[in-house]
């Protein structure tokens, strides 16, 4: 790896390192380090190499950042996702940058941010008092405890997050095509959360639309980056960590409860997304407990 930096005045840069458990390495998101720098002219960090990615949040002053042989300014209220293993370099753009950041790694972290910069690279506004600031205060006081329960829910707040940038960014491509269907399909999606444990077909989705399935299929992909079925099987899989985390429900009585109406089925599907069966997930985030099959 190569790193250069000049760091300026540290005096109003804060930084927490996050120590790492023994279950790390199985996590689809892990925070490795976080910070809030304040930062005067002089202020720079020129690297390449790093097995990790970056997220950066401008909050007052500017940024520049030079990524993919682009330069970016980041304003306040833009977040941009870096790939450290790329070149990468971001400084003080004027006298003043305060900005927010925090690195992570995790078996997700390069296909969430290969996925966001599908589309092309650029920084996305938020605001000021956006998801962004509130996932950040969460991830502090993750930073500070040394245990798996944290590590579990800095993961949800870094996938929270990137879910969030992904959605934001596929719906500014979105808007430009398919605005007339946006409400229809924010409708479709909500039916589809209400109703996920029931037996669903594309055709069903698309007829509530009033469209083809053909072109129901396309505009759903624009909006959500996924196809309905792809995005119907996410959500129940989602549900059904819930469910396996918060009752003792049998792995078949999750299955069916989510949808799945083979057990055979619910258990491939689940262990295509997480690496693990149900029962290993299981017992993986419940370990002091013991449960039936």
């Amino acid at each position: 790896m190569y790193t250069e930096y000049d760091m300026g005045d540290r005096s109003l840069q804060r930084s927490w390192s996050v120590l790492k458990t023994r279950q790390t390495h199985l996590l689809p998101f892990v925070l490795t380090n976080i910070g809030d720098y304040t930062c005067d002219s002089h202020y720079y960090t020129r690297r390449q190499g790093m097995e990790e990615c970056l997220i950066l949040y401008t909050l007052e002053g500017c940024g520049v950042i030079r990524y993919e042989d682009t330069e970016f300014l980041l304003t306040p209220g833009q977040v941009m996702v870096l790939d450290c293993r790329k070149f990468h370099y971001y400084a003080t753009q004027g006298e003043k940058w305060h900005f927010l950041w925090f690195h992570f790694a995790g078996k997700c972290a390069v296909d969430y941010t290969e996925l966001l910069h599908a589309e092309g690279v650029e920084p996305l506004f938020l605001g000021r008092r956006g998801i962004f600031v509130s996932e950040f205060e969460k991830l502090v006081g993750y930073a500070g405890h040394f245990d798996l329960q944290a590590e579990l829910e800095s993961a949800v707040s870094i996938q929270r997050l990137l879910t969030e940038l992904i959605a934001i960014k596929k719906r500014d491509v979105f808007s430009a095509k398919y605005e007339a269907y946006r409400q229809v399909l924010e409708e479709n999606i909500l039916w589809i959360q209400q109703h996920f444990s029931e037996e669903i077909t594309v055709e069903e989705l698309a007829e509530r639309c009033h469209l083809s399935k053909f072109y129901y299929i396309k505009v759903f992909r624009a909006y959500t980056g996924q196809t309905p079925y792809d995005y119907l099987v996410g959500y129940r899989l989602v549900q059904s960590q819930r469910l396996l985390l918060e009752t003792a429900m049998t792995v078949a009585q999750v299955g069916g409860e989510c949808g799945f109406k083979e057990s055979k089925n619910f258990i491939a599907c689940f262990k295509k997304r997480t690496g693990m069966t149900p029962l290993q997930y299981r017992r993986y985030i419940r370990p002091a407990d013991s449960f039936d099959v």
